[in-house]
């Protein structure tokens, strides 16, 4: 048994047992339902099958699509780099932030970063990174790793939440929430102000326009990048999608899959560095394509349909094996059922092959995908 495996059934044991975490996640899980969204859609099952088709087409031309995702940015005055793996990323994006002179990177979501390890190679050499989602935020405080795709920090209460910032945020003496807001906000404006680089993922890269598509629900990304002198997007080569007006039915369902919102606050479309005309925006704009195994998995046929994934999080939230023993329990930048399908192709199939028996079997993730 790999030491990986070994340490997922410790986790497991001491999660399962712990009622009170149990009942934290279970909670937070069924407030992440779809119906609200849902409702809003005139047929449901037809969208869902309508960005499989979308993304099944990606996928079946990707070469294609990648290609001329590249020759738009490029056409605006953006850089696009091809990581075939996470060290070369790394050191792309570290290249370019000991070439400019970088001291603060500000960092929207992206679970891409988290795969890559990209936060300590930055602080490695002396730069300092904030998270400014806000969920991201609180864990990194904590020096955790994100607990869910979508919510970083399910798993702590106002209580928990309100103790770390007493201890690690100025101006916090209670739990109110809007008091506990006001101080992240503070500190993460400092940080936006003195950010030299910001550095955020992706939802979808737009072959036809050339555009890369980002949501958010607090606009941190987009203060980012307007407020940076350097740009830096970093994704996977799945990403992509054929048309712009795919969008149209993407953004709706990542929203209804993975909060029950009918859409997300901010949806965002950005391609390349800010133009002479323009009044913000950064000087510098570059994408980091990165494969990390995916080509690998995209040969399989049996296995590619994995990367239709939009990263929603709704598997996490109704598998019982994930409410159960949690995120962390993992060990891995992917939990869930999407986590335990994914990471043994990307990161070993001897070291992650258990994930592929942290399953009830019960189906619950293949019906809400």
């Amino acid at each position: 048994m790999s030491e990986a495996a070994q340490e997922f059934l410790r986790q497991a044991v001491r999660k399962s047992a712990d009622l009170t975490h149990q009942q934290i996640i279970r909670r937070a899980t069924q407030q992440s339902g779809q119906r609200a969204g849902k409702a809003s859609f005139y047929d449901w099952e037809a969208a869902r099958q309508r960005c499989y088709e979308i993304k099944s087409e990606a996928l079946g031309h990707l070469d294609h699509y990648l290609l001329e995702f590249e020759r738009k940015i490029q056409e605006r005055g953006g850089q696009v780099f091809w990581a075939e793996n996470a060290e070369e990323a790394r050191r792309y994006i570290t290249g370019i932030a000991e070439a400019r002179g970088v001291h603060v990177v500000t960092k929207s979501k992206s679970m891409v970063a988290e795969e890559i390890q990209l936060t300590p190679a930055l602080e490695k050499i002396g730069i300092k990174v904030f998270e400014t989602d806000l969920g991201e935020f609180i864990v990194q405080l904590r020096h955790e790793p994100p607990y869910h795709l979508v919510t970083p920090a399910m798993h702590l209460t106002r209580t928990d939440i309100a103790a770390l910032f007493r201890e690690k945020l100025e101006g916090v003496d209670g739990d109110d929430p809007e008091q506990l807001v006001a101080a992240a906000r503070r500190a993460l404006r400092r940080a936006f102000f003195s950010s030299e680089m910001s550095i955020t993922g992706a939802n979808f890269l737009v072959a036809d326009a050339g555009m890369v598509a980002i949501t958010t629900n607090e606009g941190n990304a987009e203060l980012g990048m307007n407020l940076s002198k350097i740009h830096l997007v970093l994704t996977g080569i799945e990403k992509i999608v054929p048309h712009l007006d795919d969008l149209a039915i993407l953004w709706r369902v990542l929203a209804t899959a993975g909060t029950g919102q009918p859409v997300t606050c901010y949806n965002t479309l950005v391609g390349g560095p800010r133009a002479p005309h323009e009044t913000d925006g950064p000087e510098e704009f570059h994408v980091v394509l990165l494969d990390n195994g995916r080509s690998e998995l995209l040969a399989d046929v049996e296995q590619r349909d994995v990367l239709n994934c939009i990263r929603c999080g709704a598997c996490l939230n109704v598998c019982p094996i994930f409410r159960t023993v949690g995120g962390h329990a993992y060990g891995t930048t992917y939990q869930g059922p999407i986590g335990s399908v994914l990471t043994p192709h990307l990161r070993g199939l001897h070291e992650f092959q258990h994930l592929s028996y942290a399953s009830s079997l019960c189906g619950a993730c293949t019906d809400v995908c």
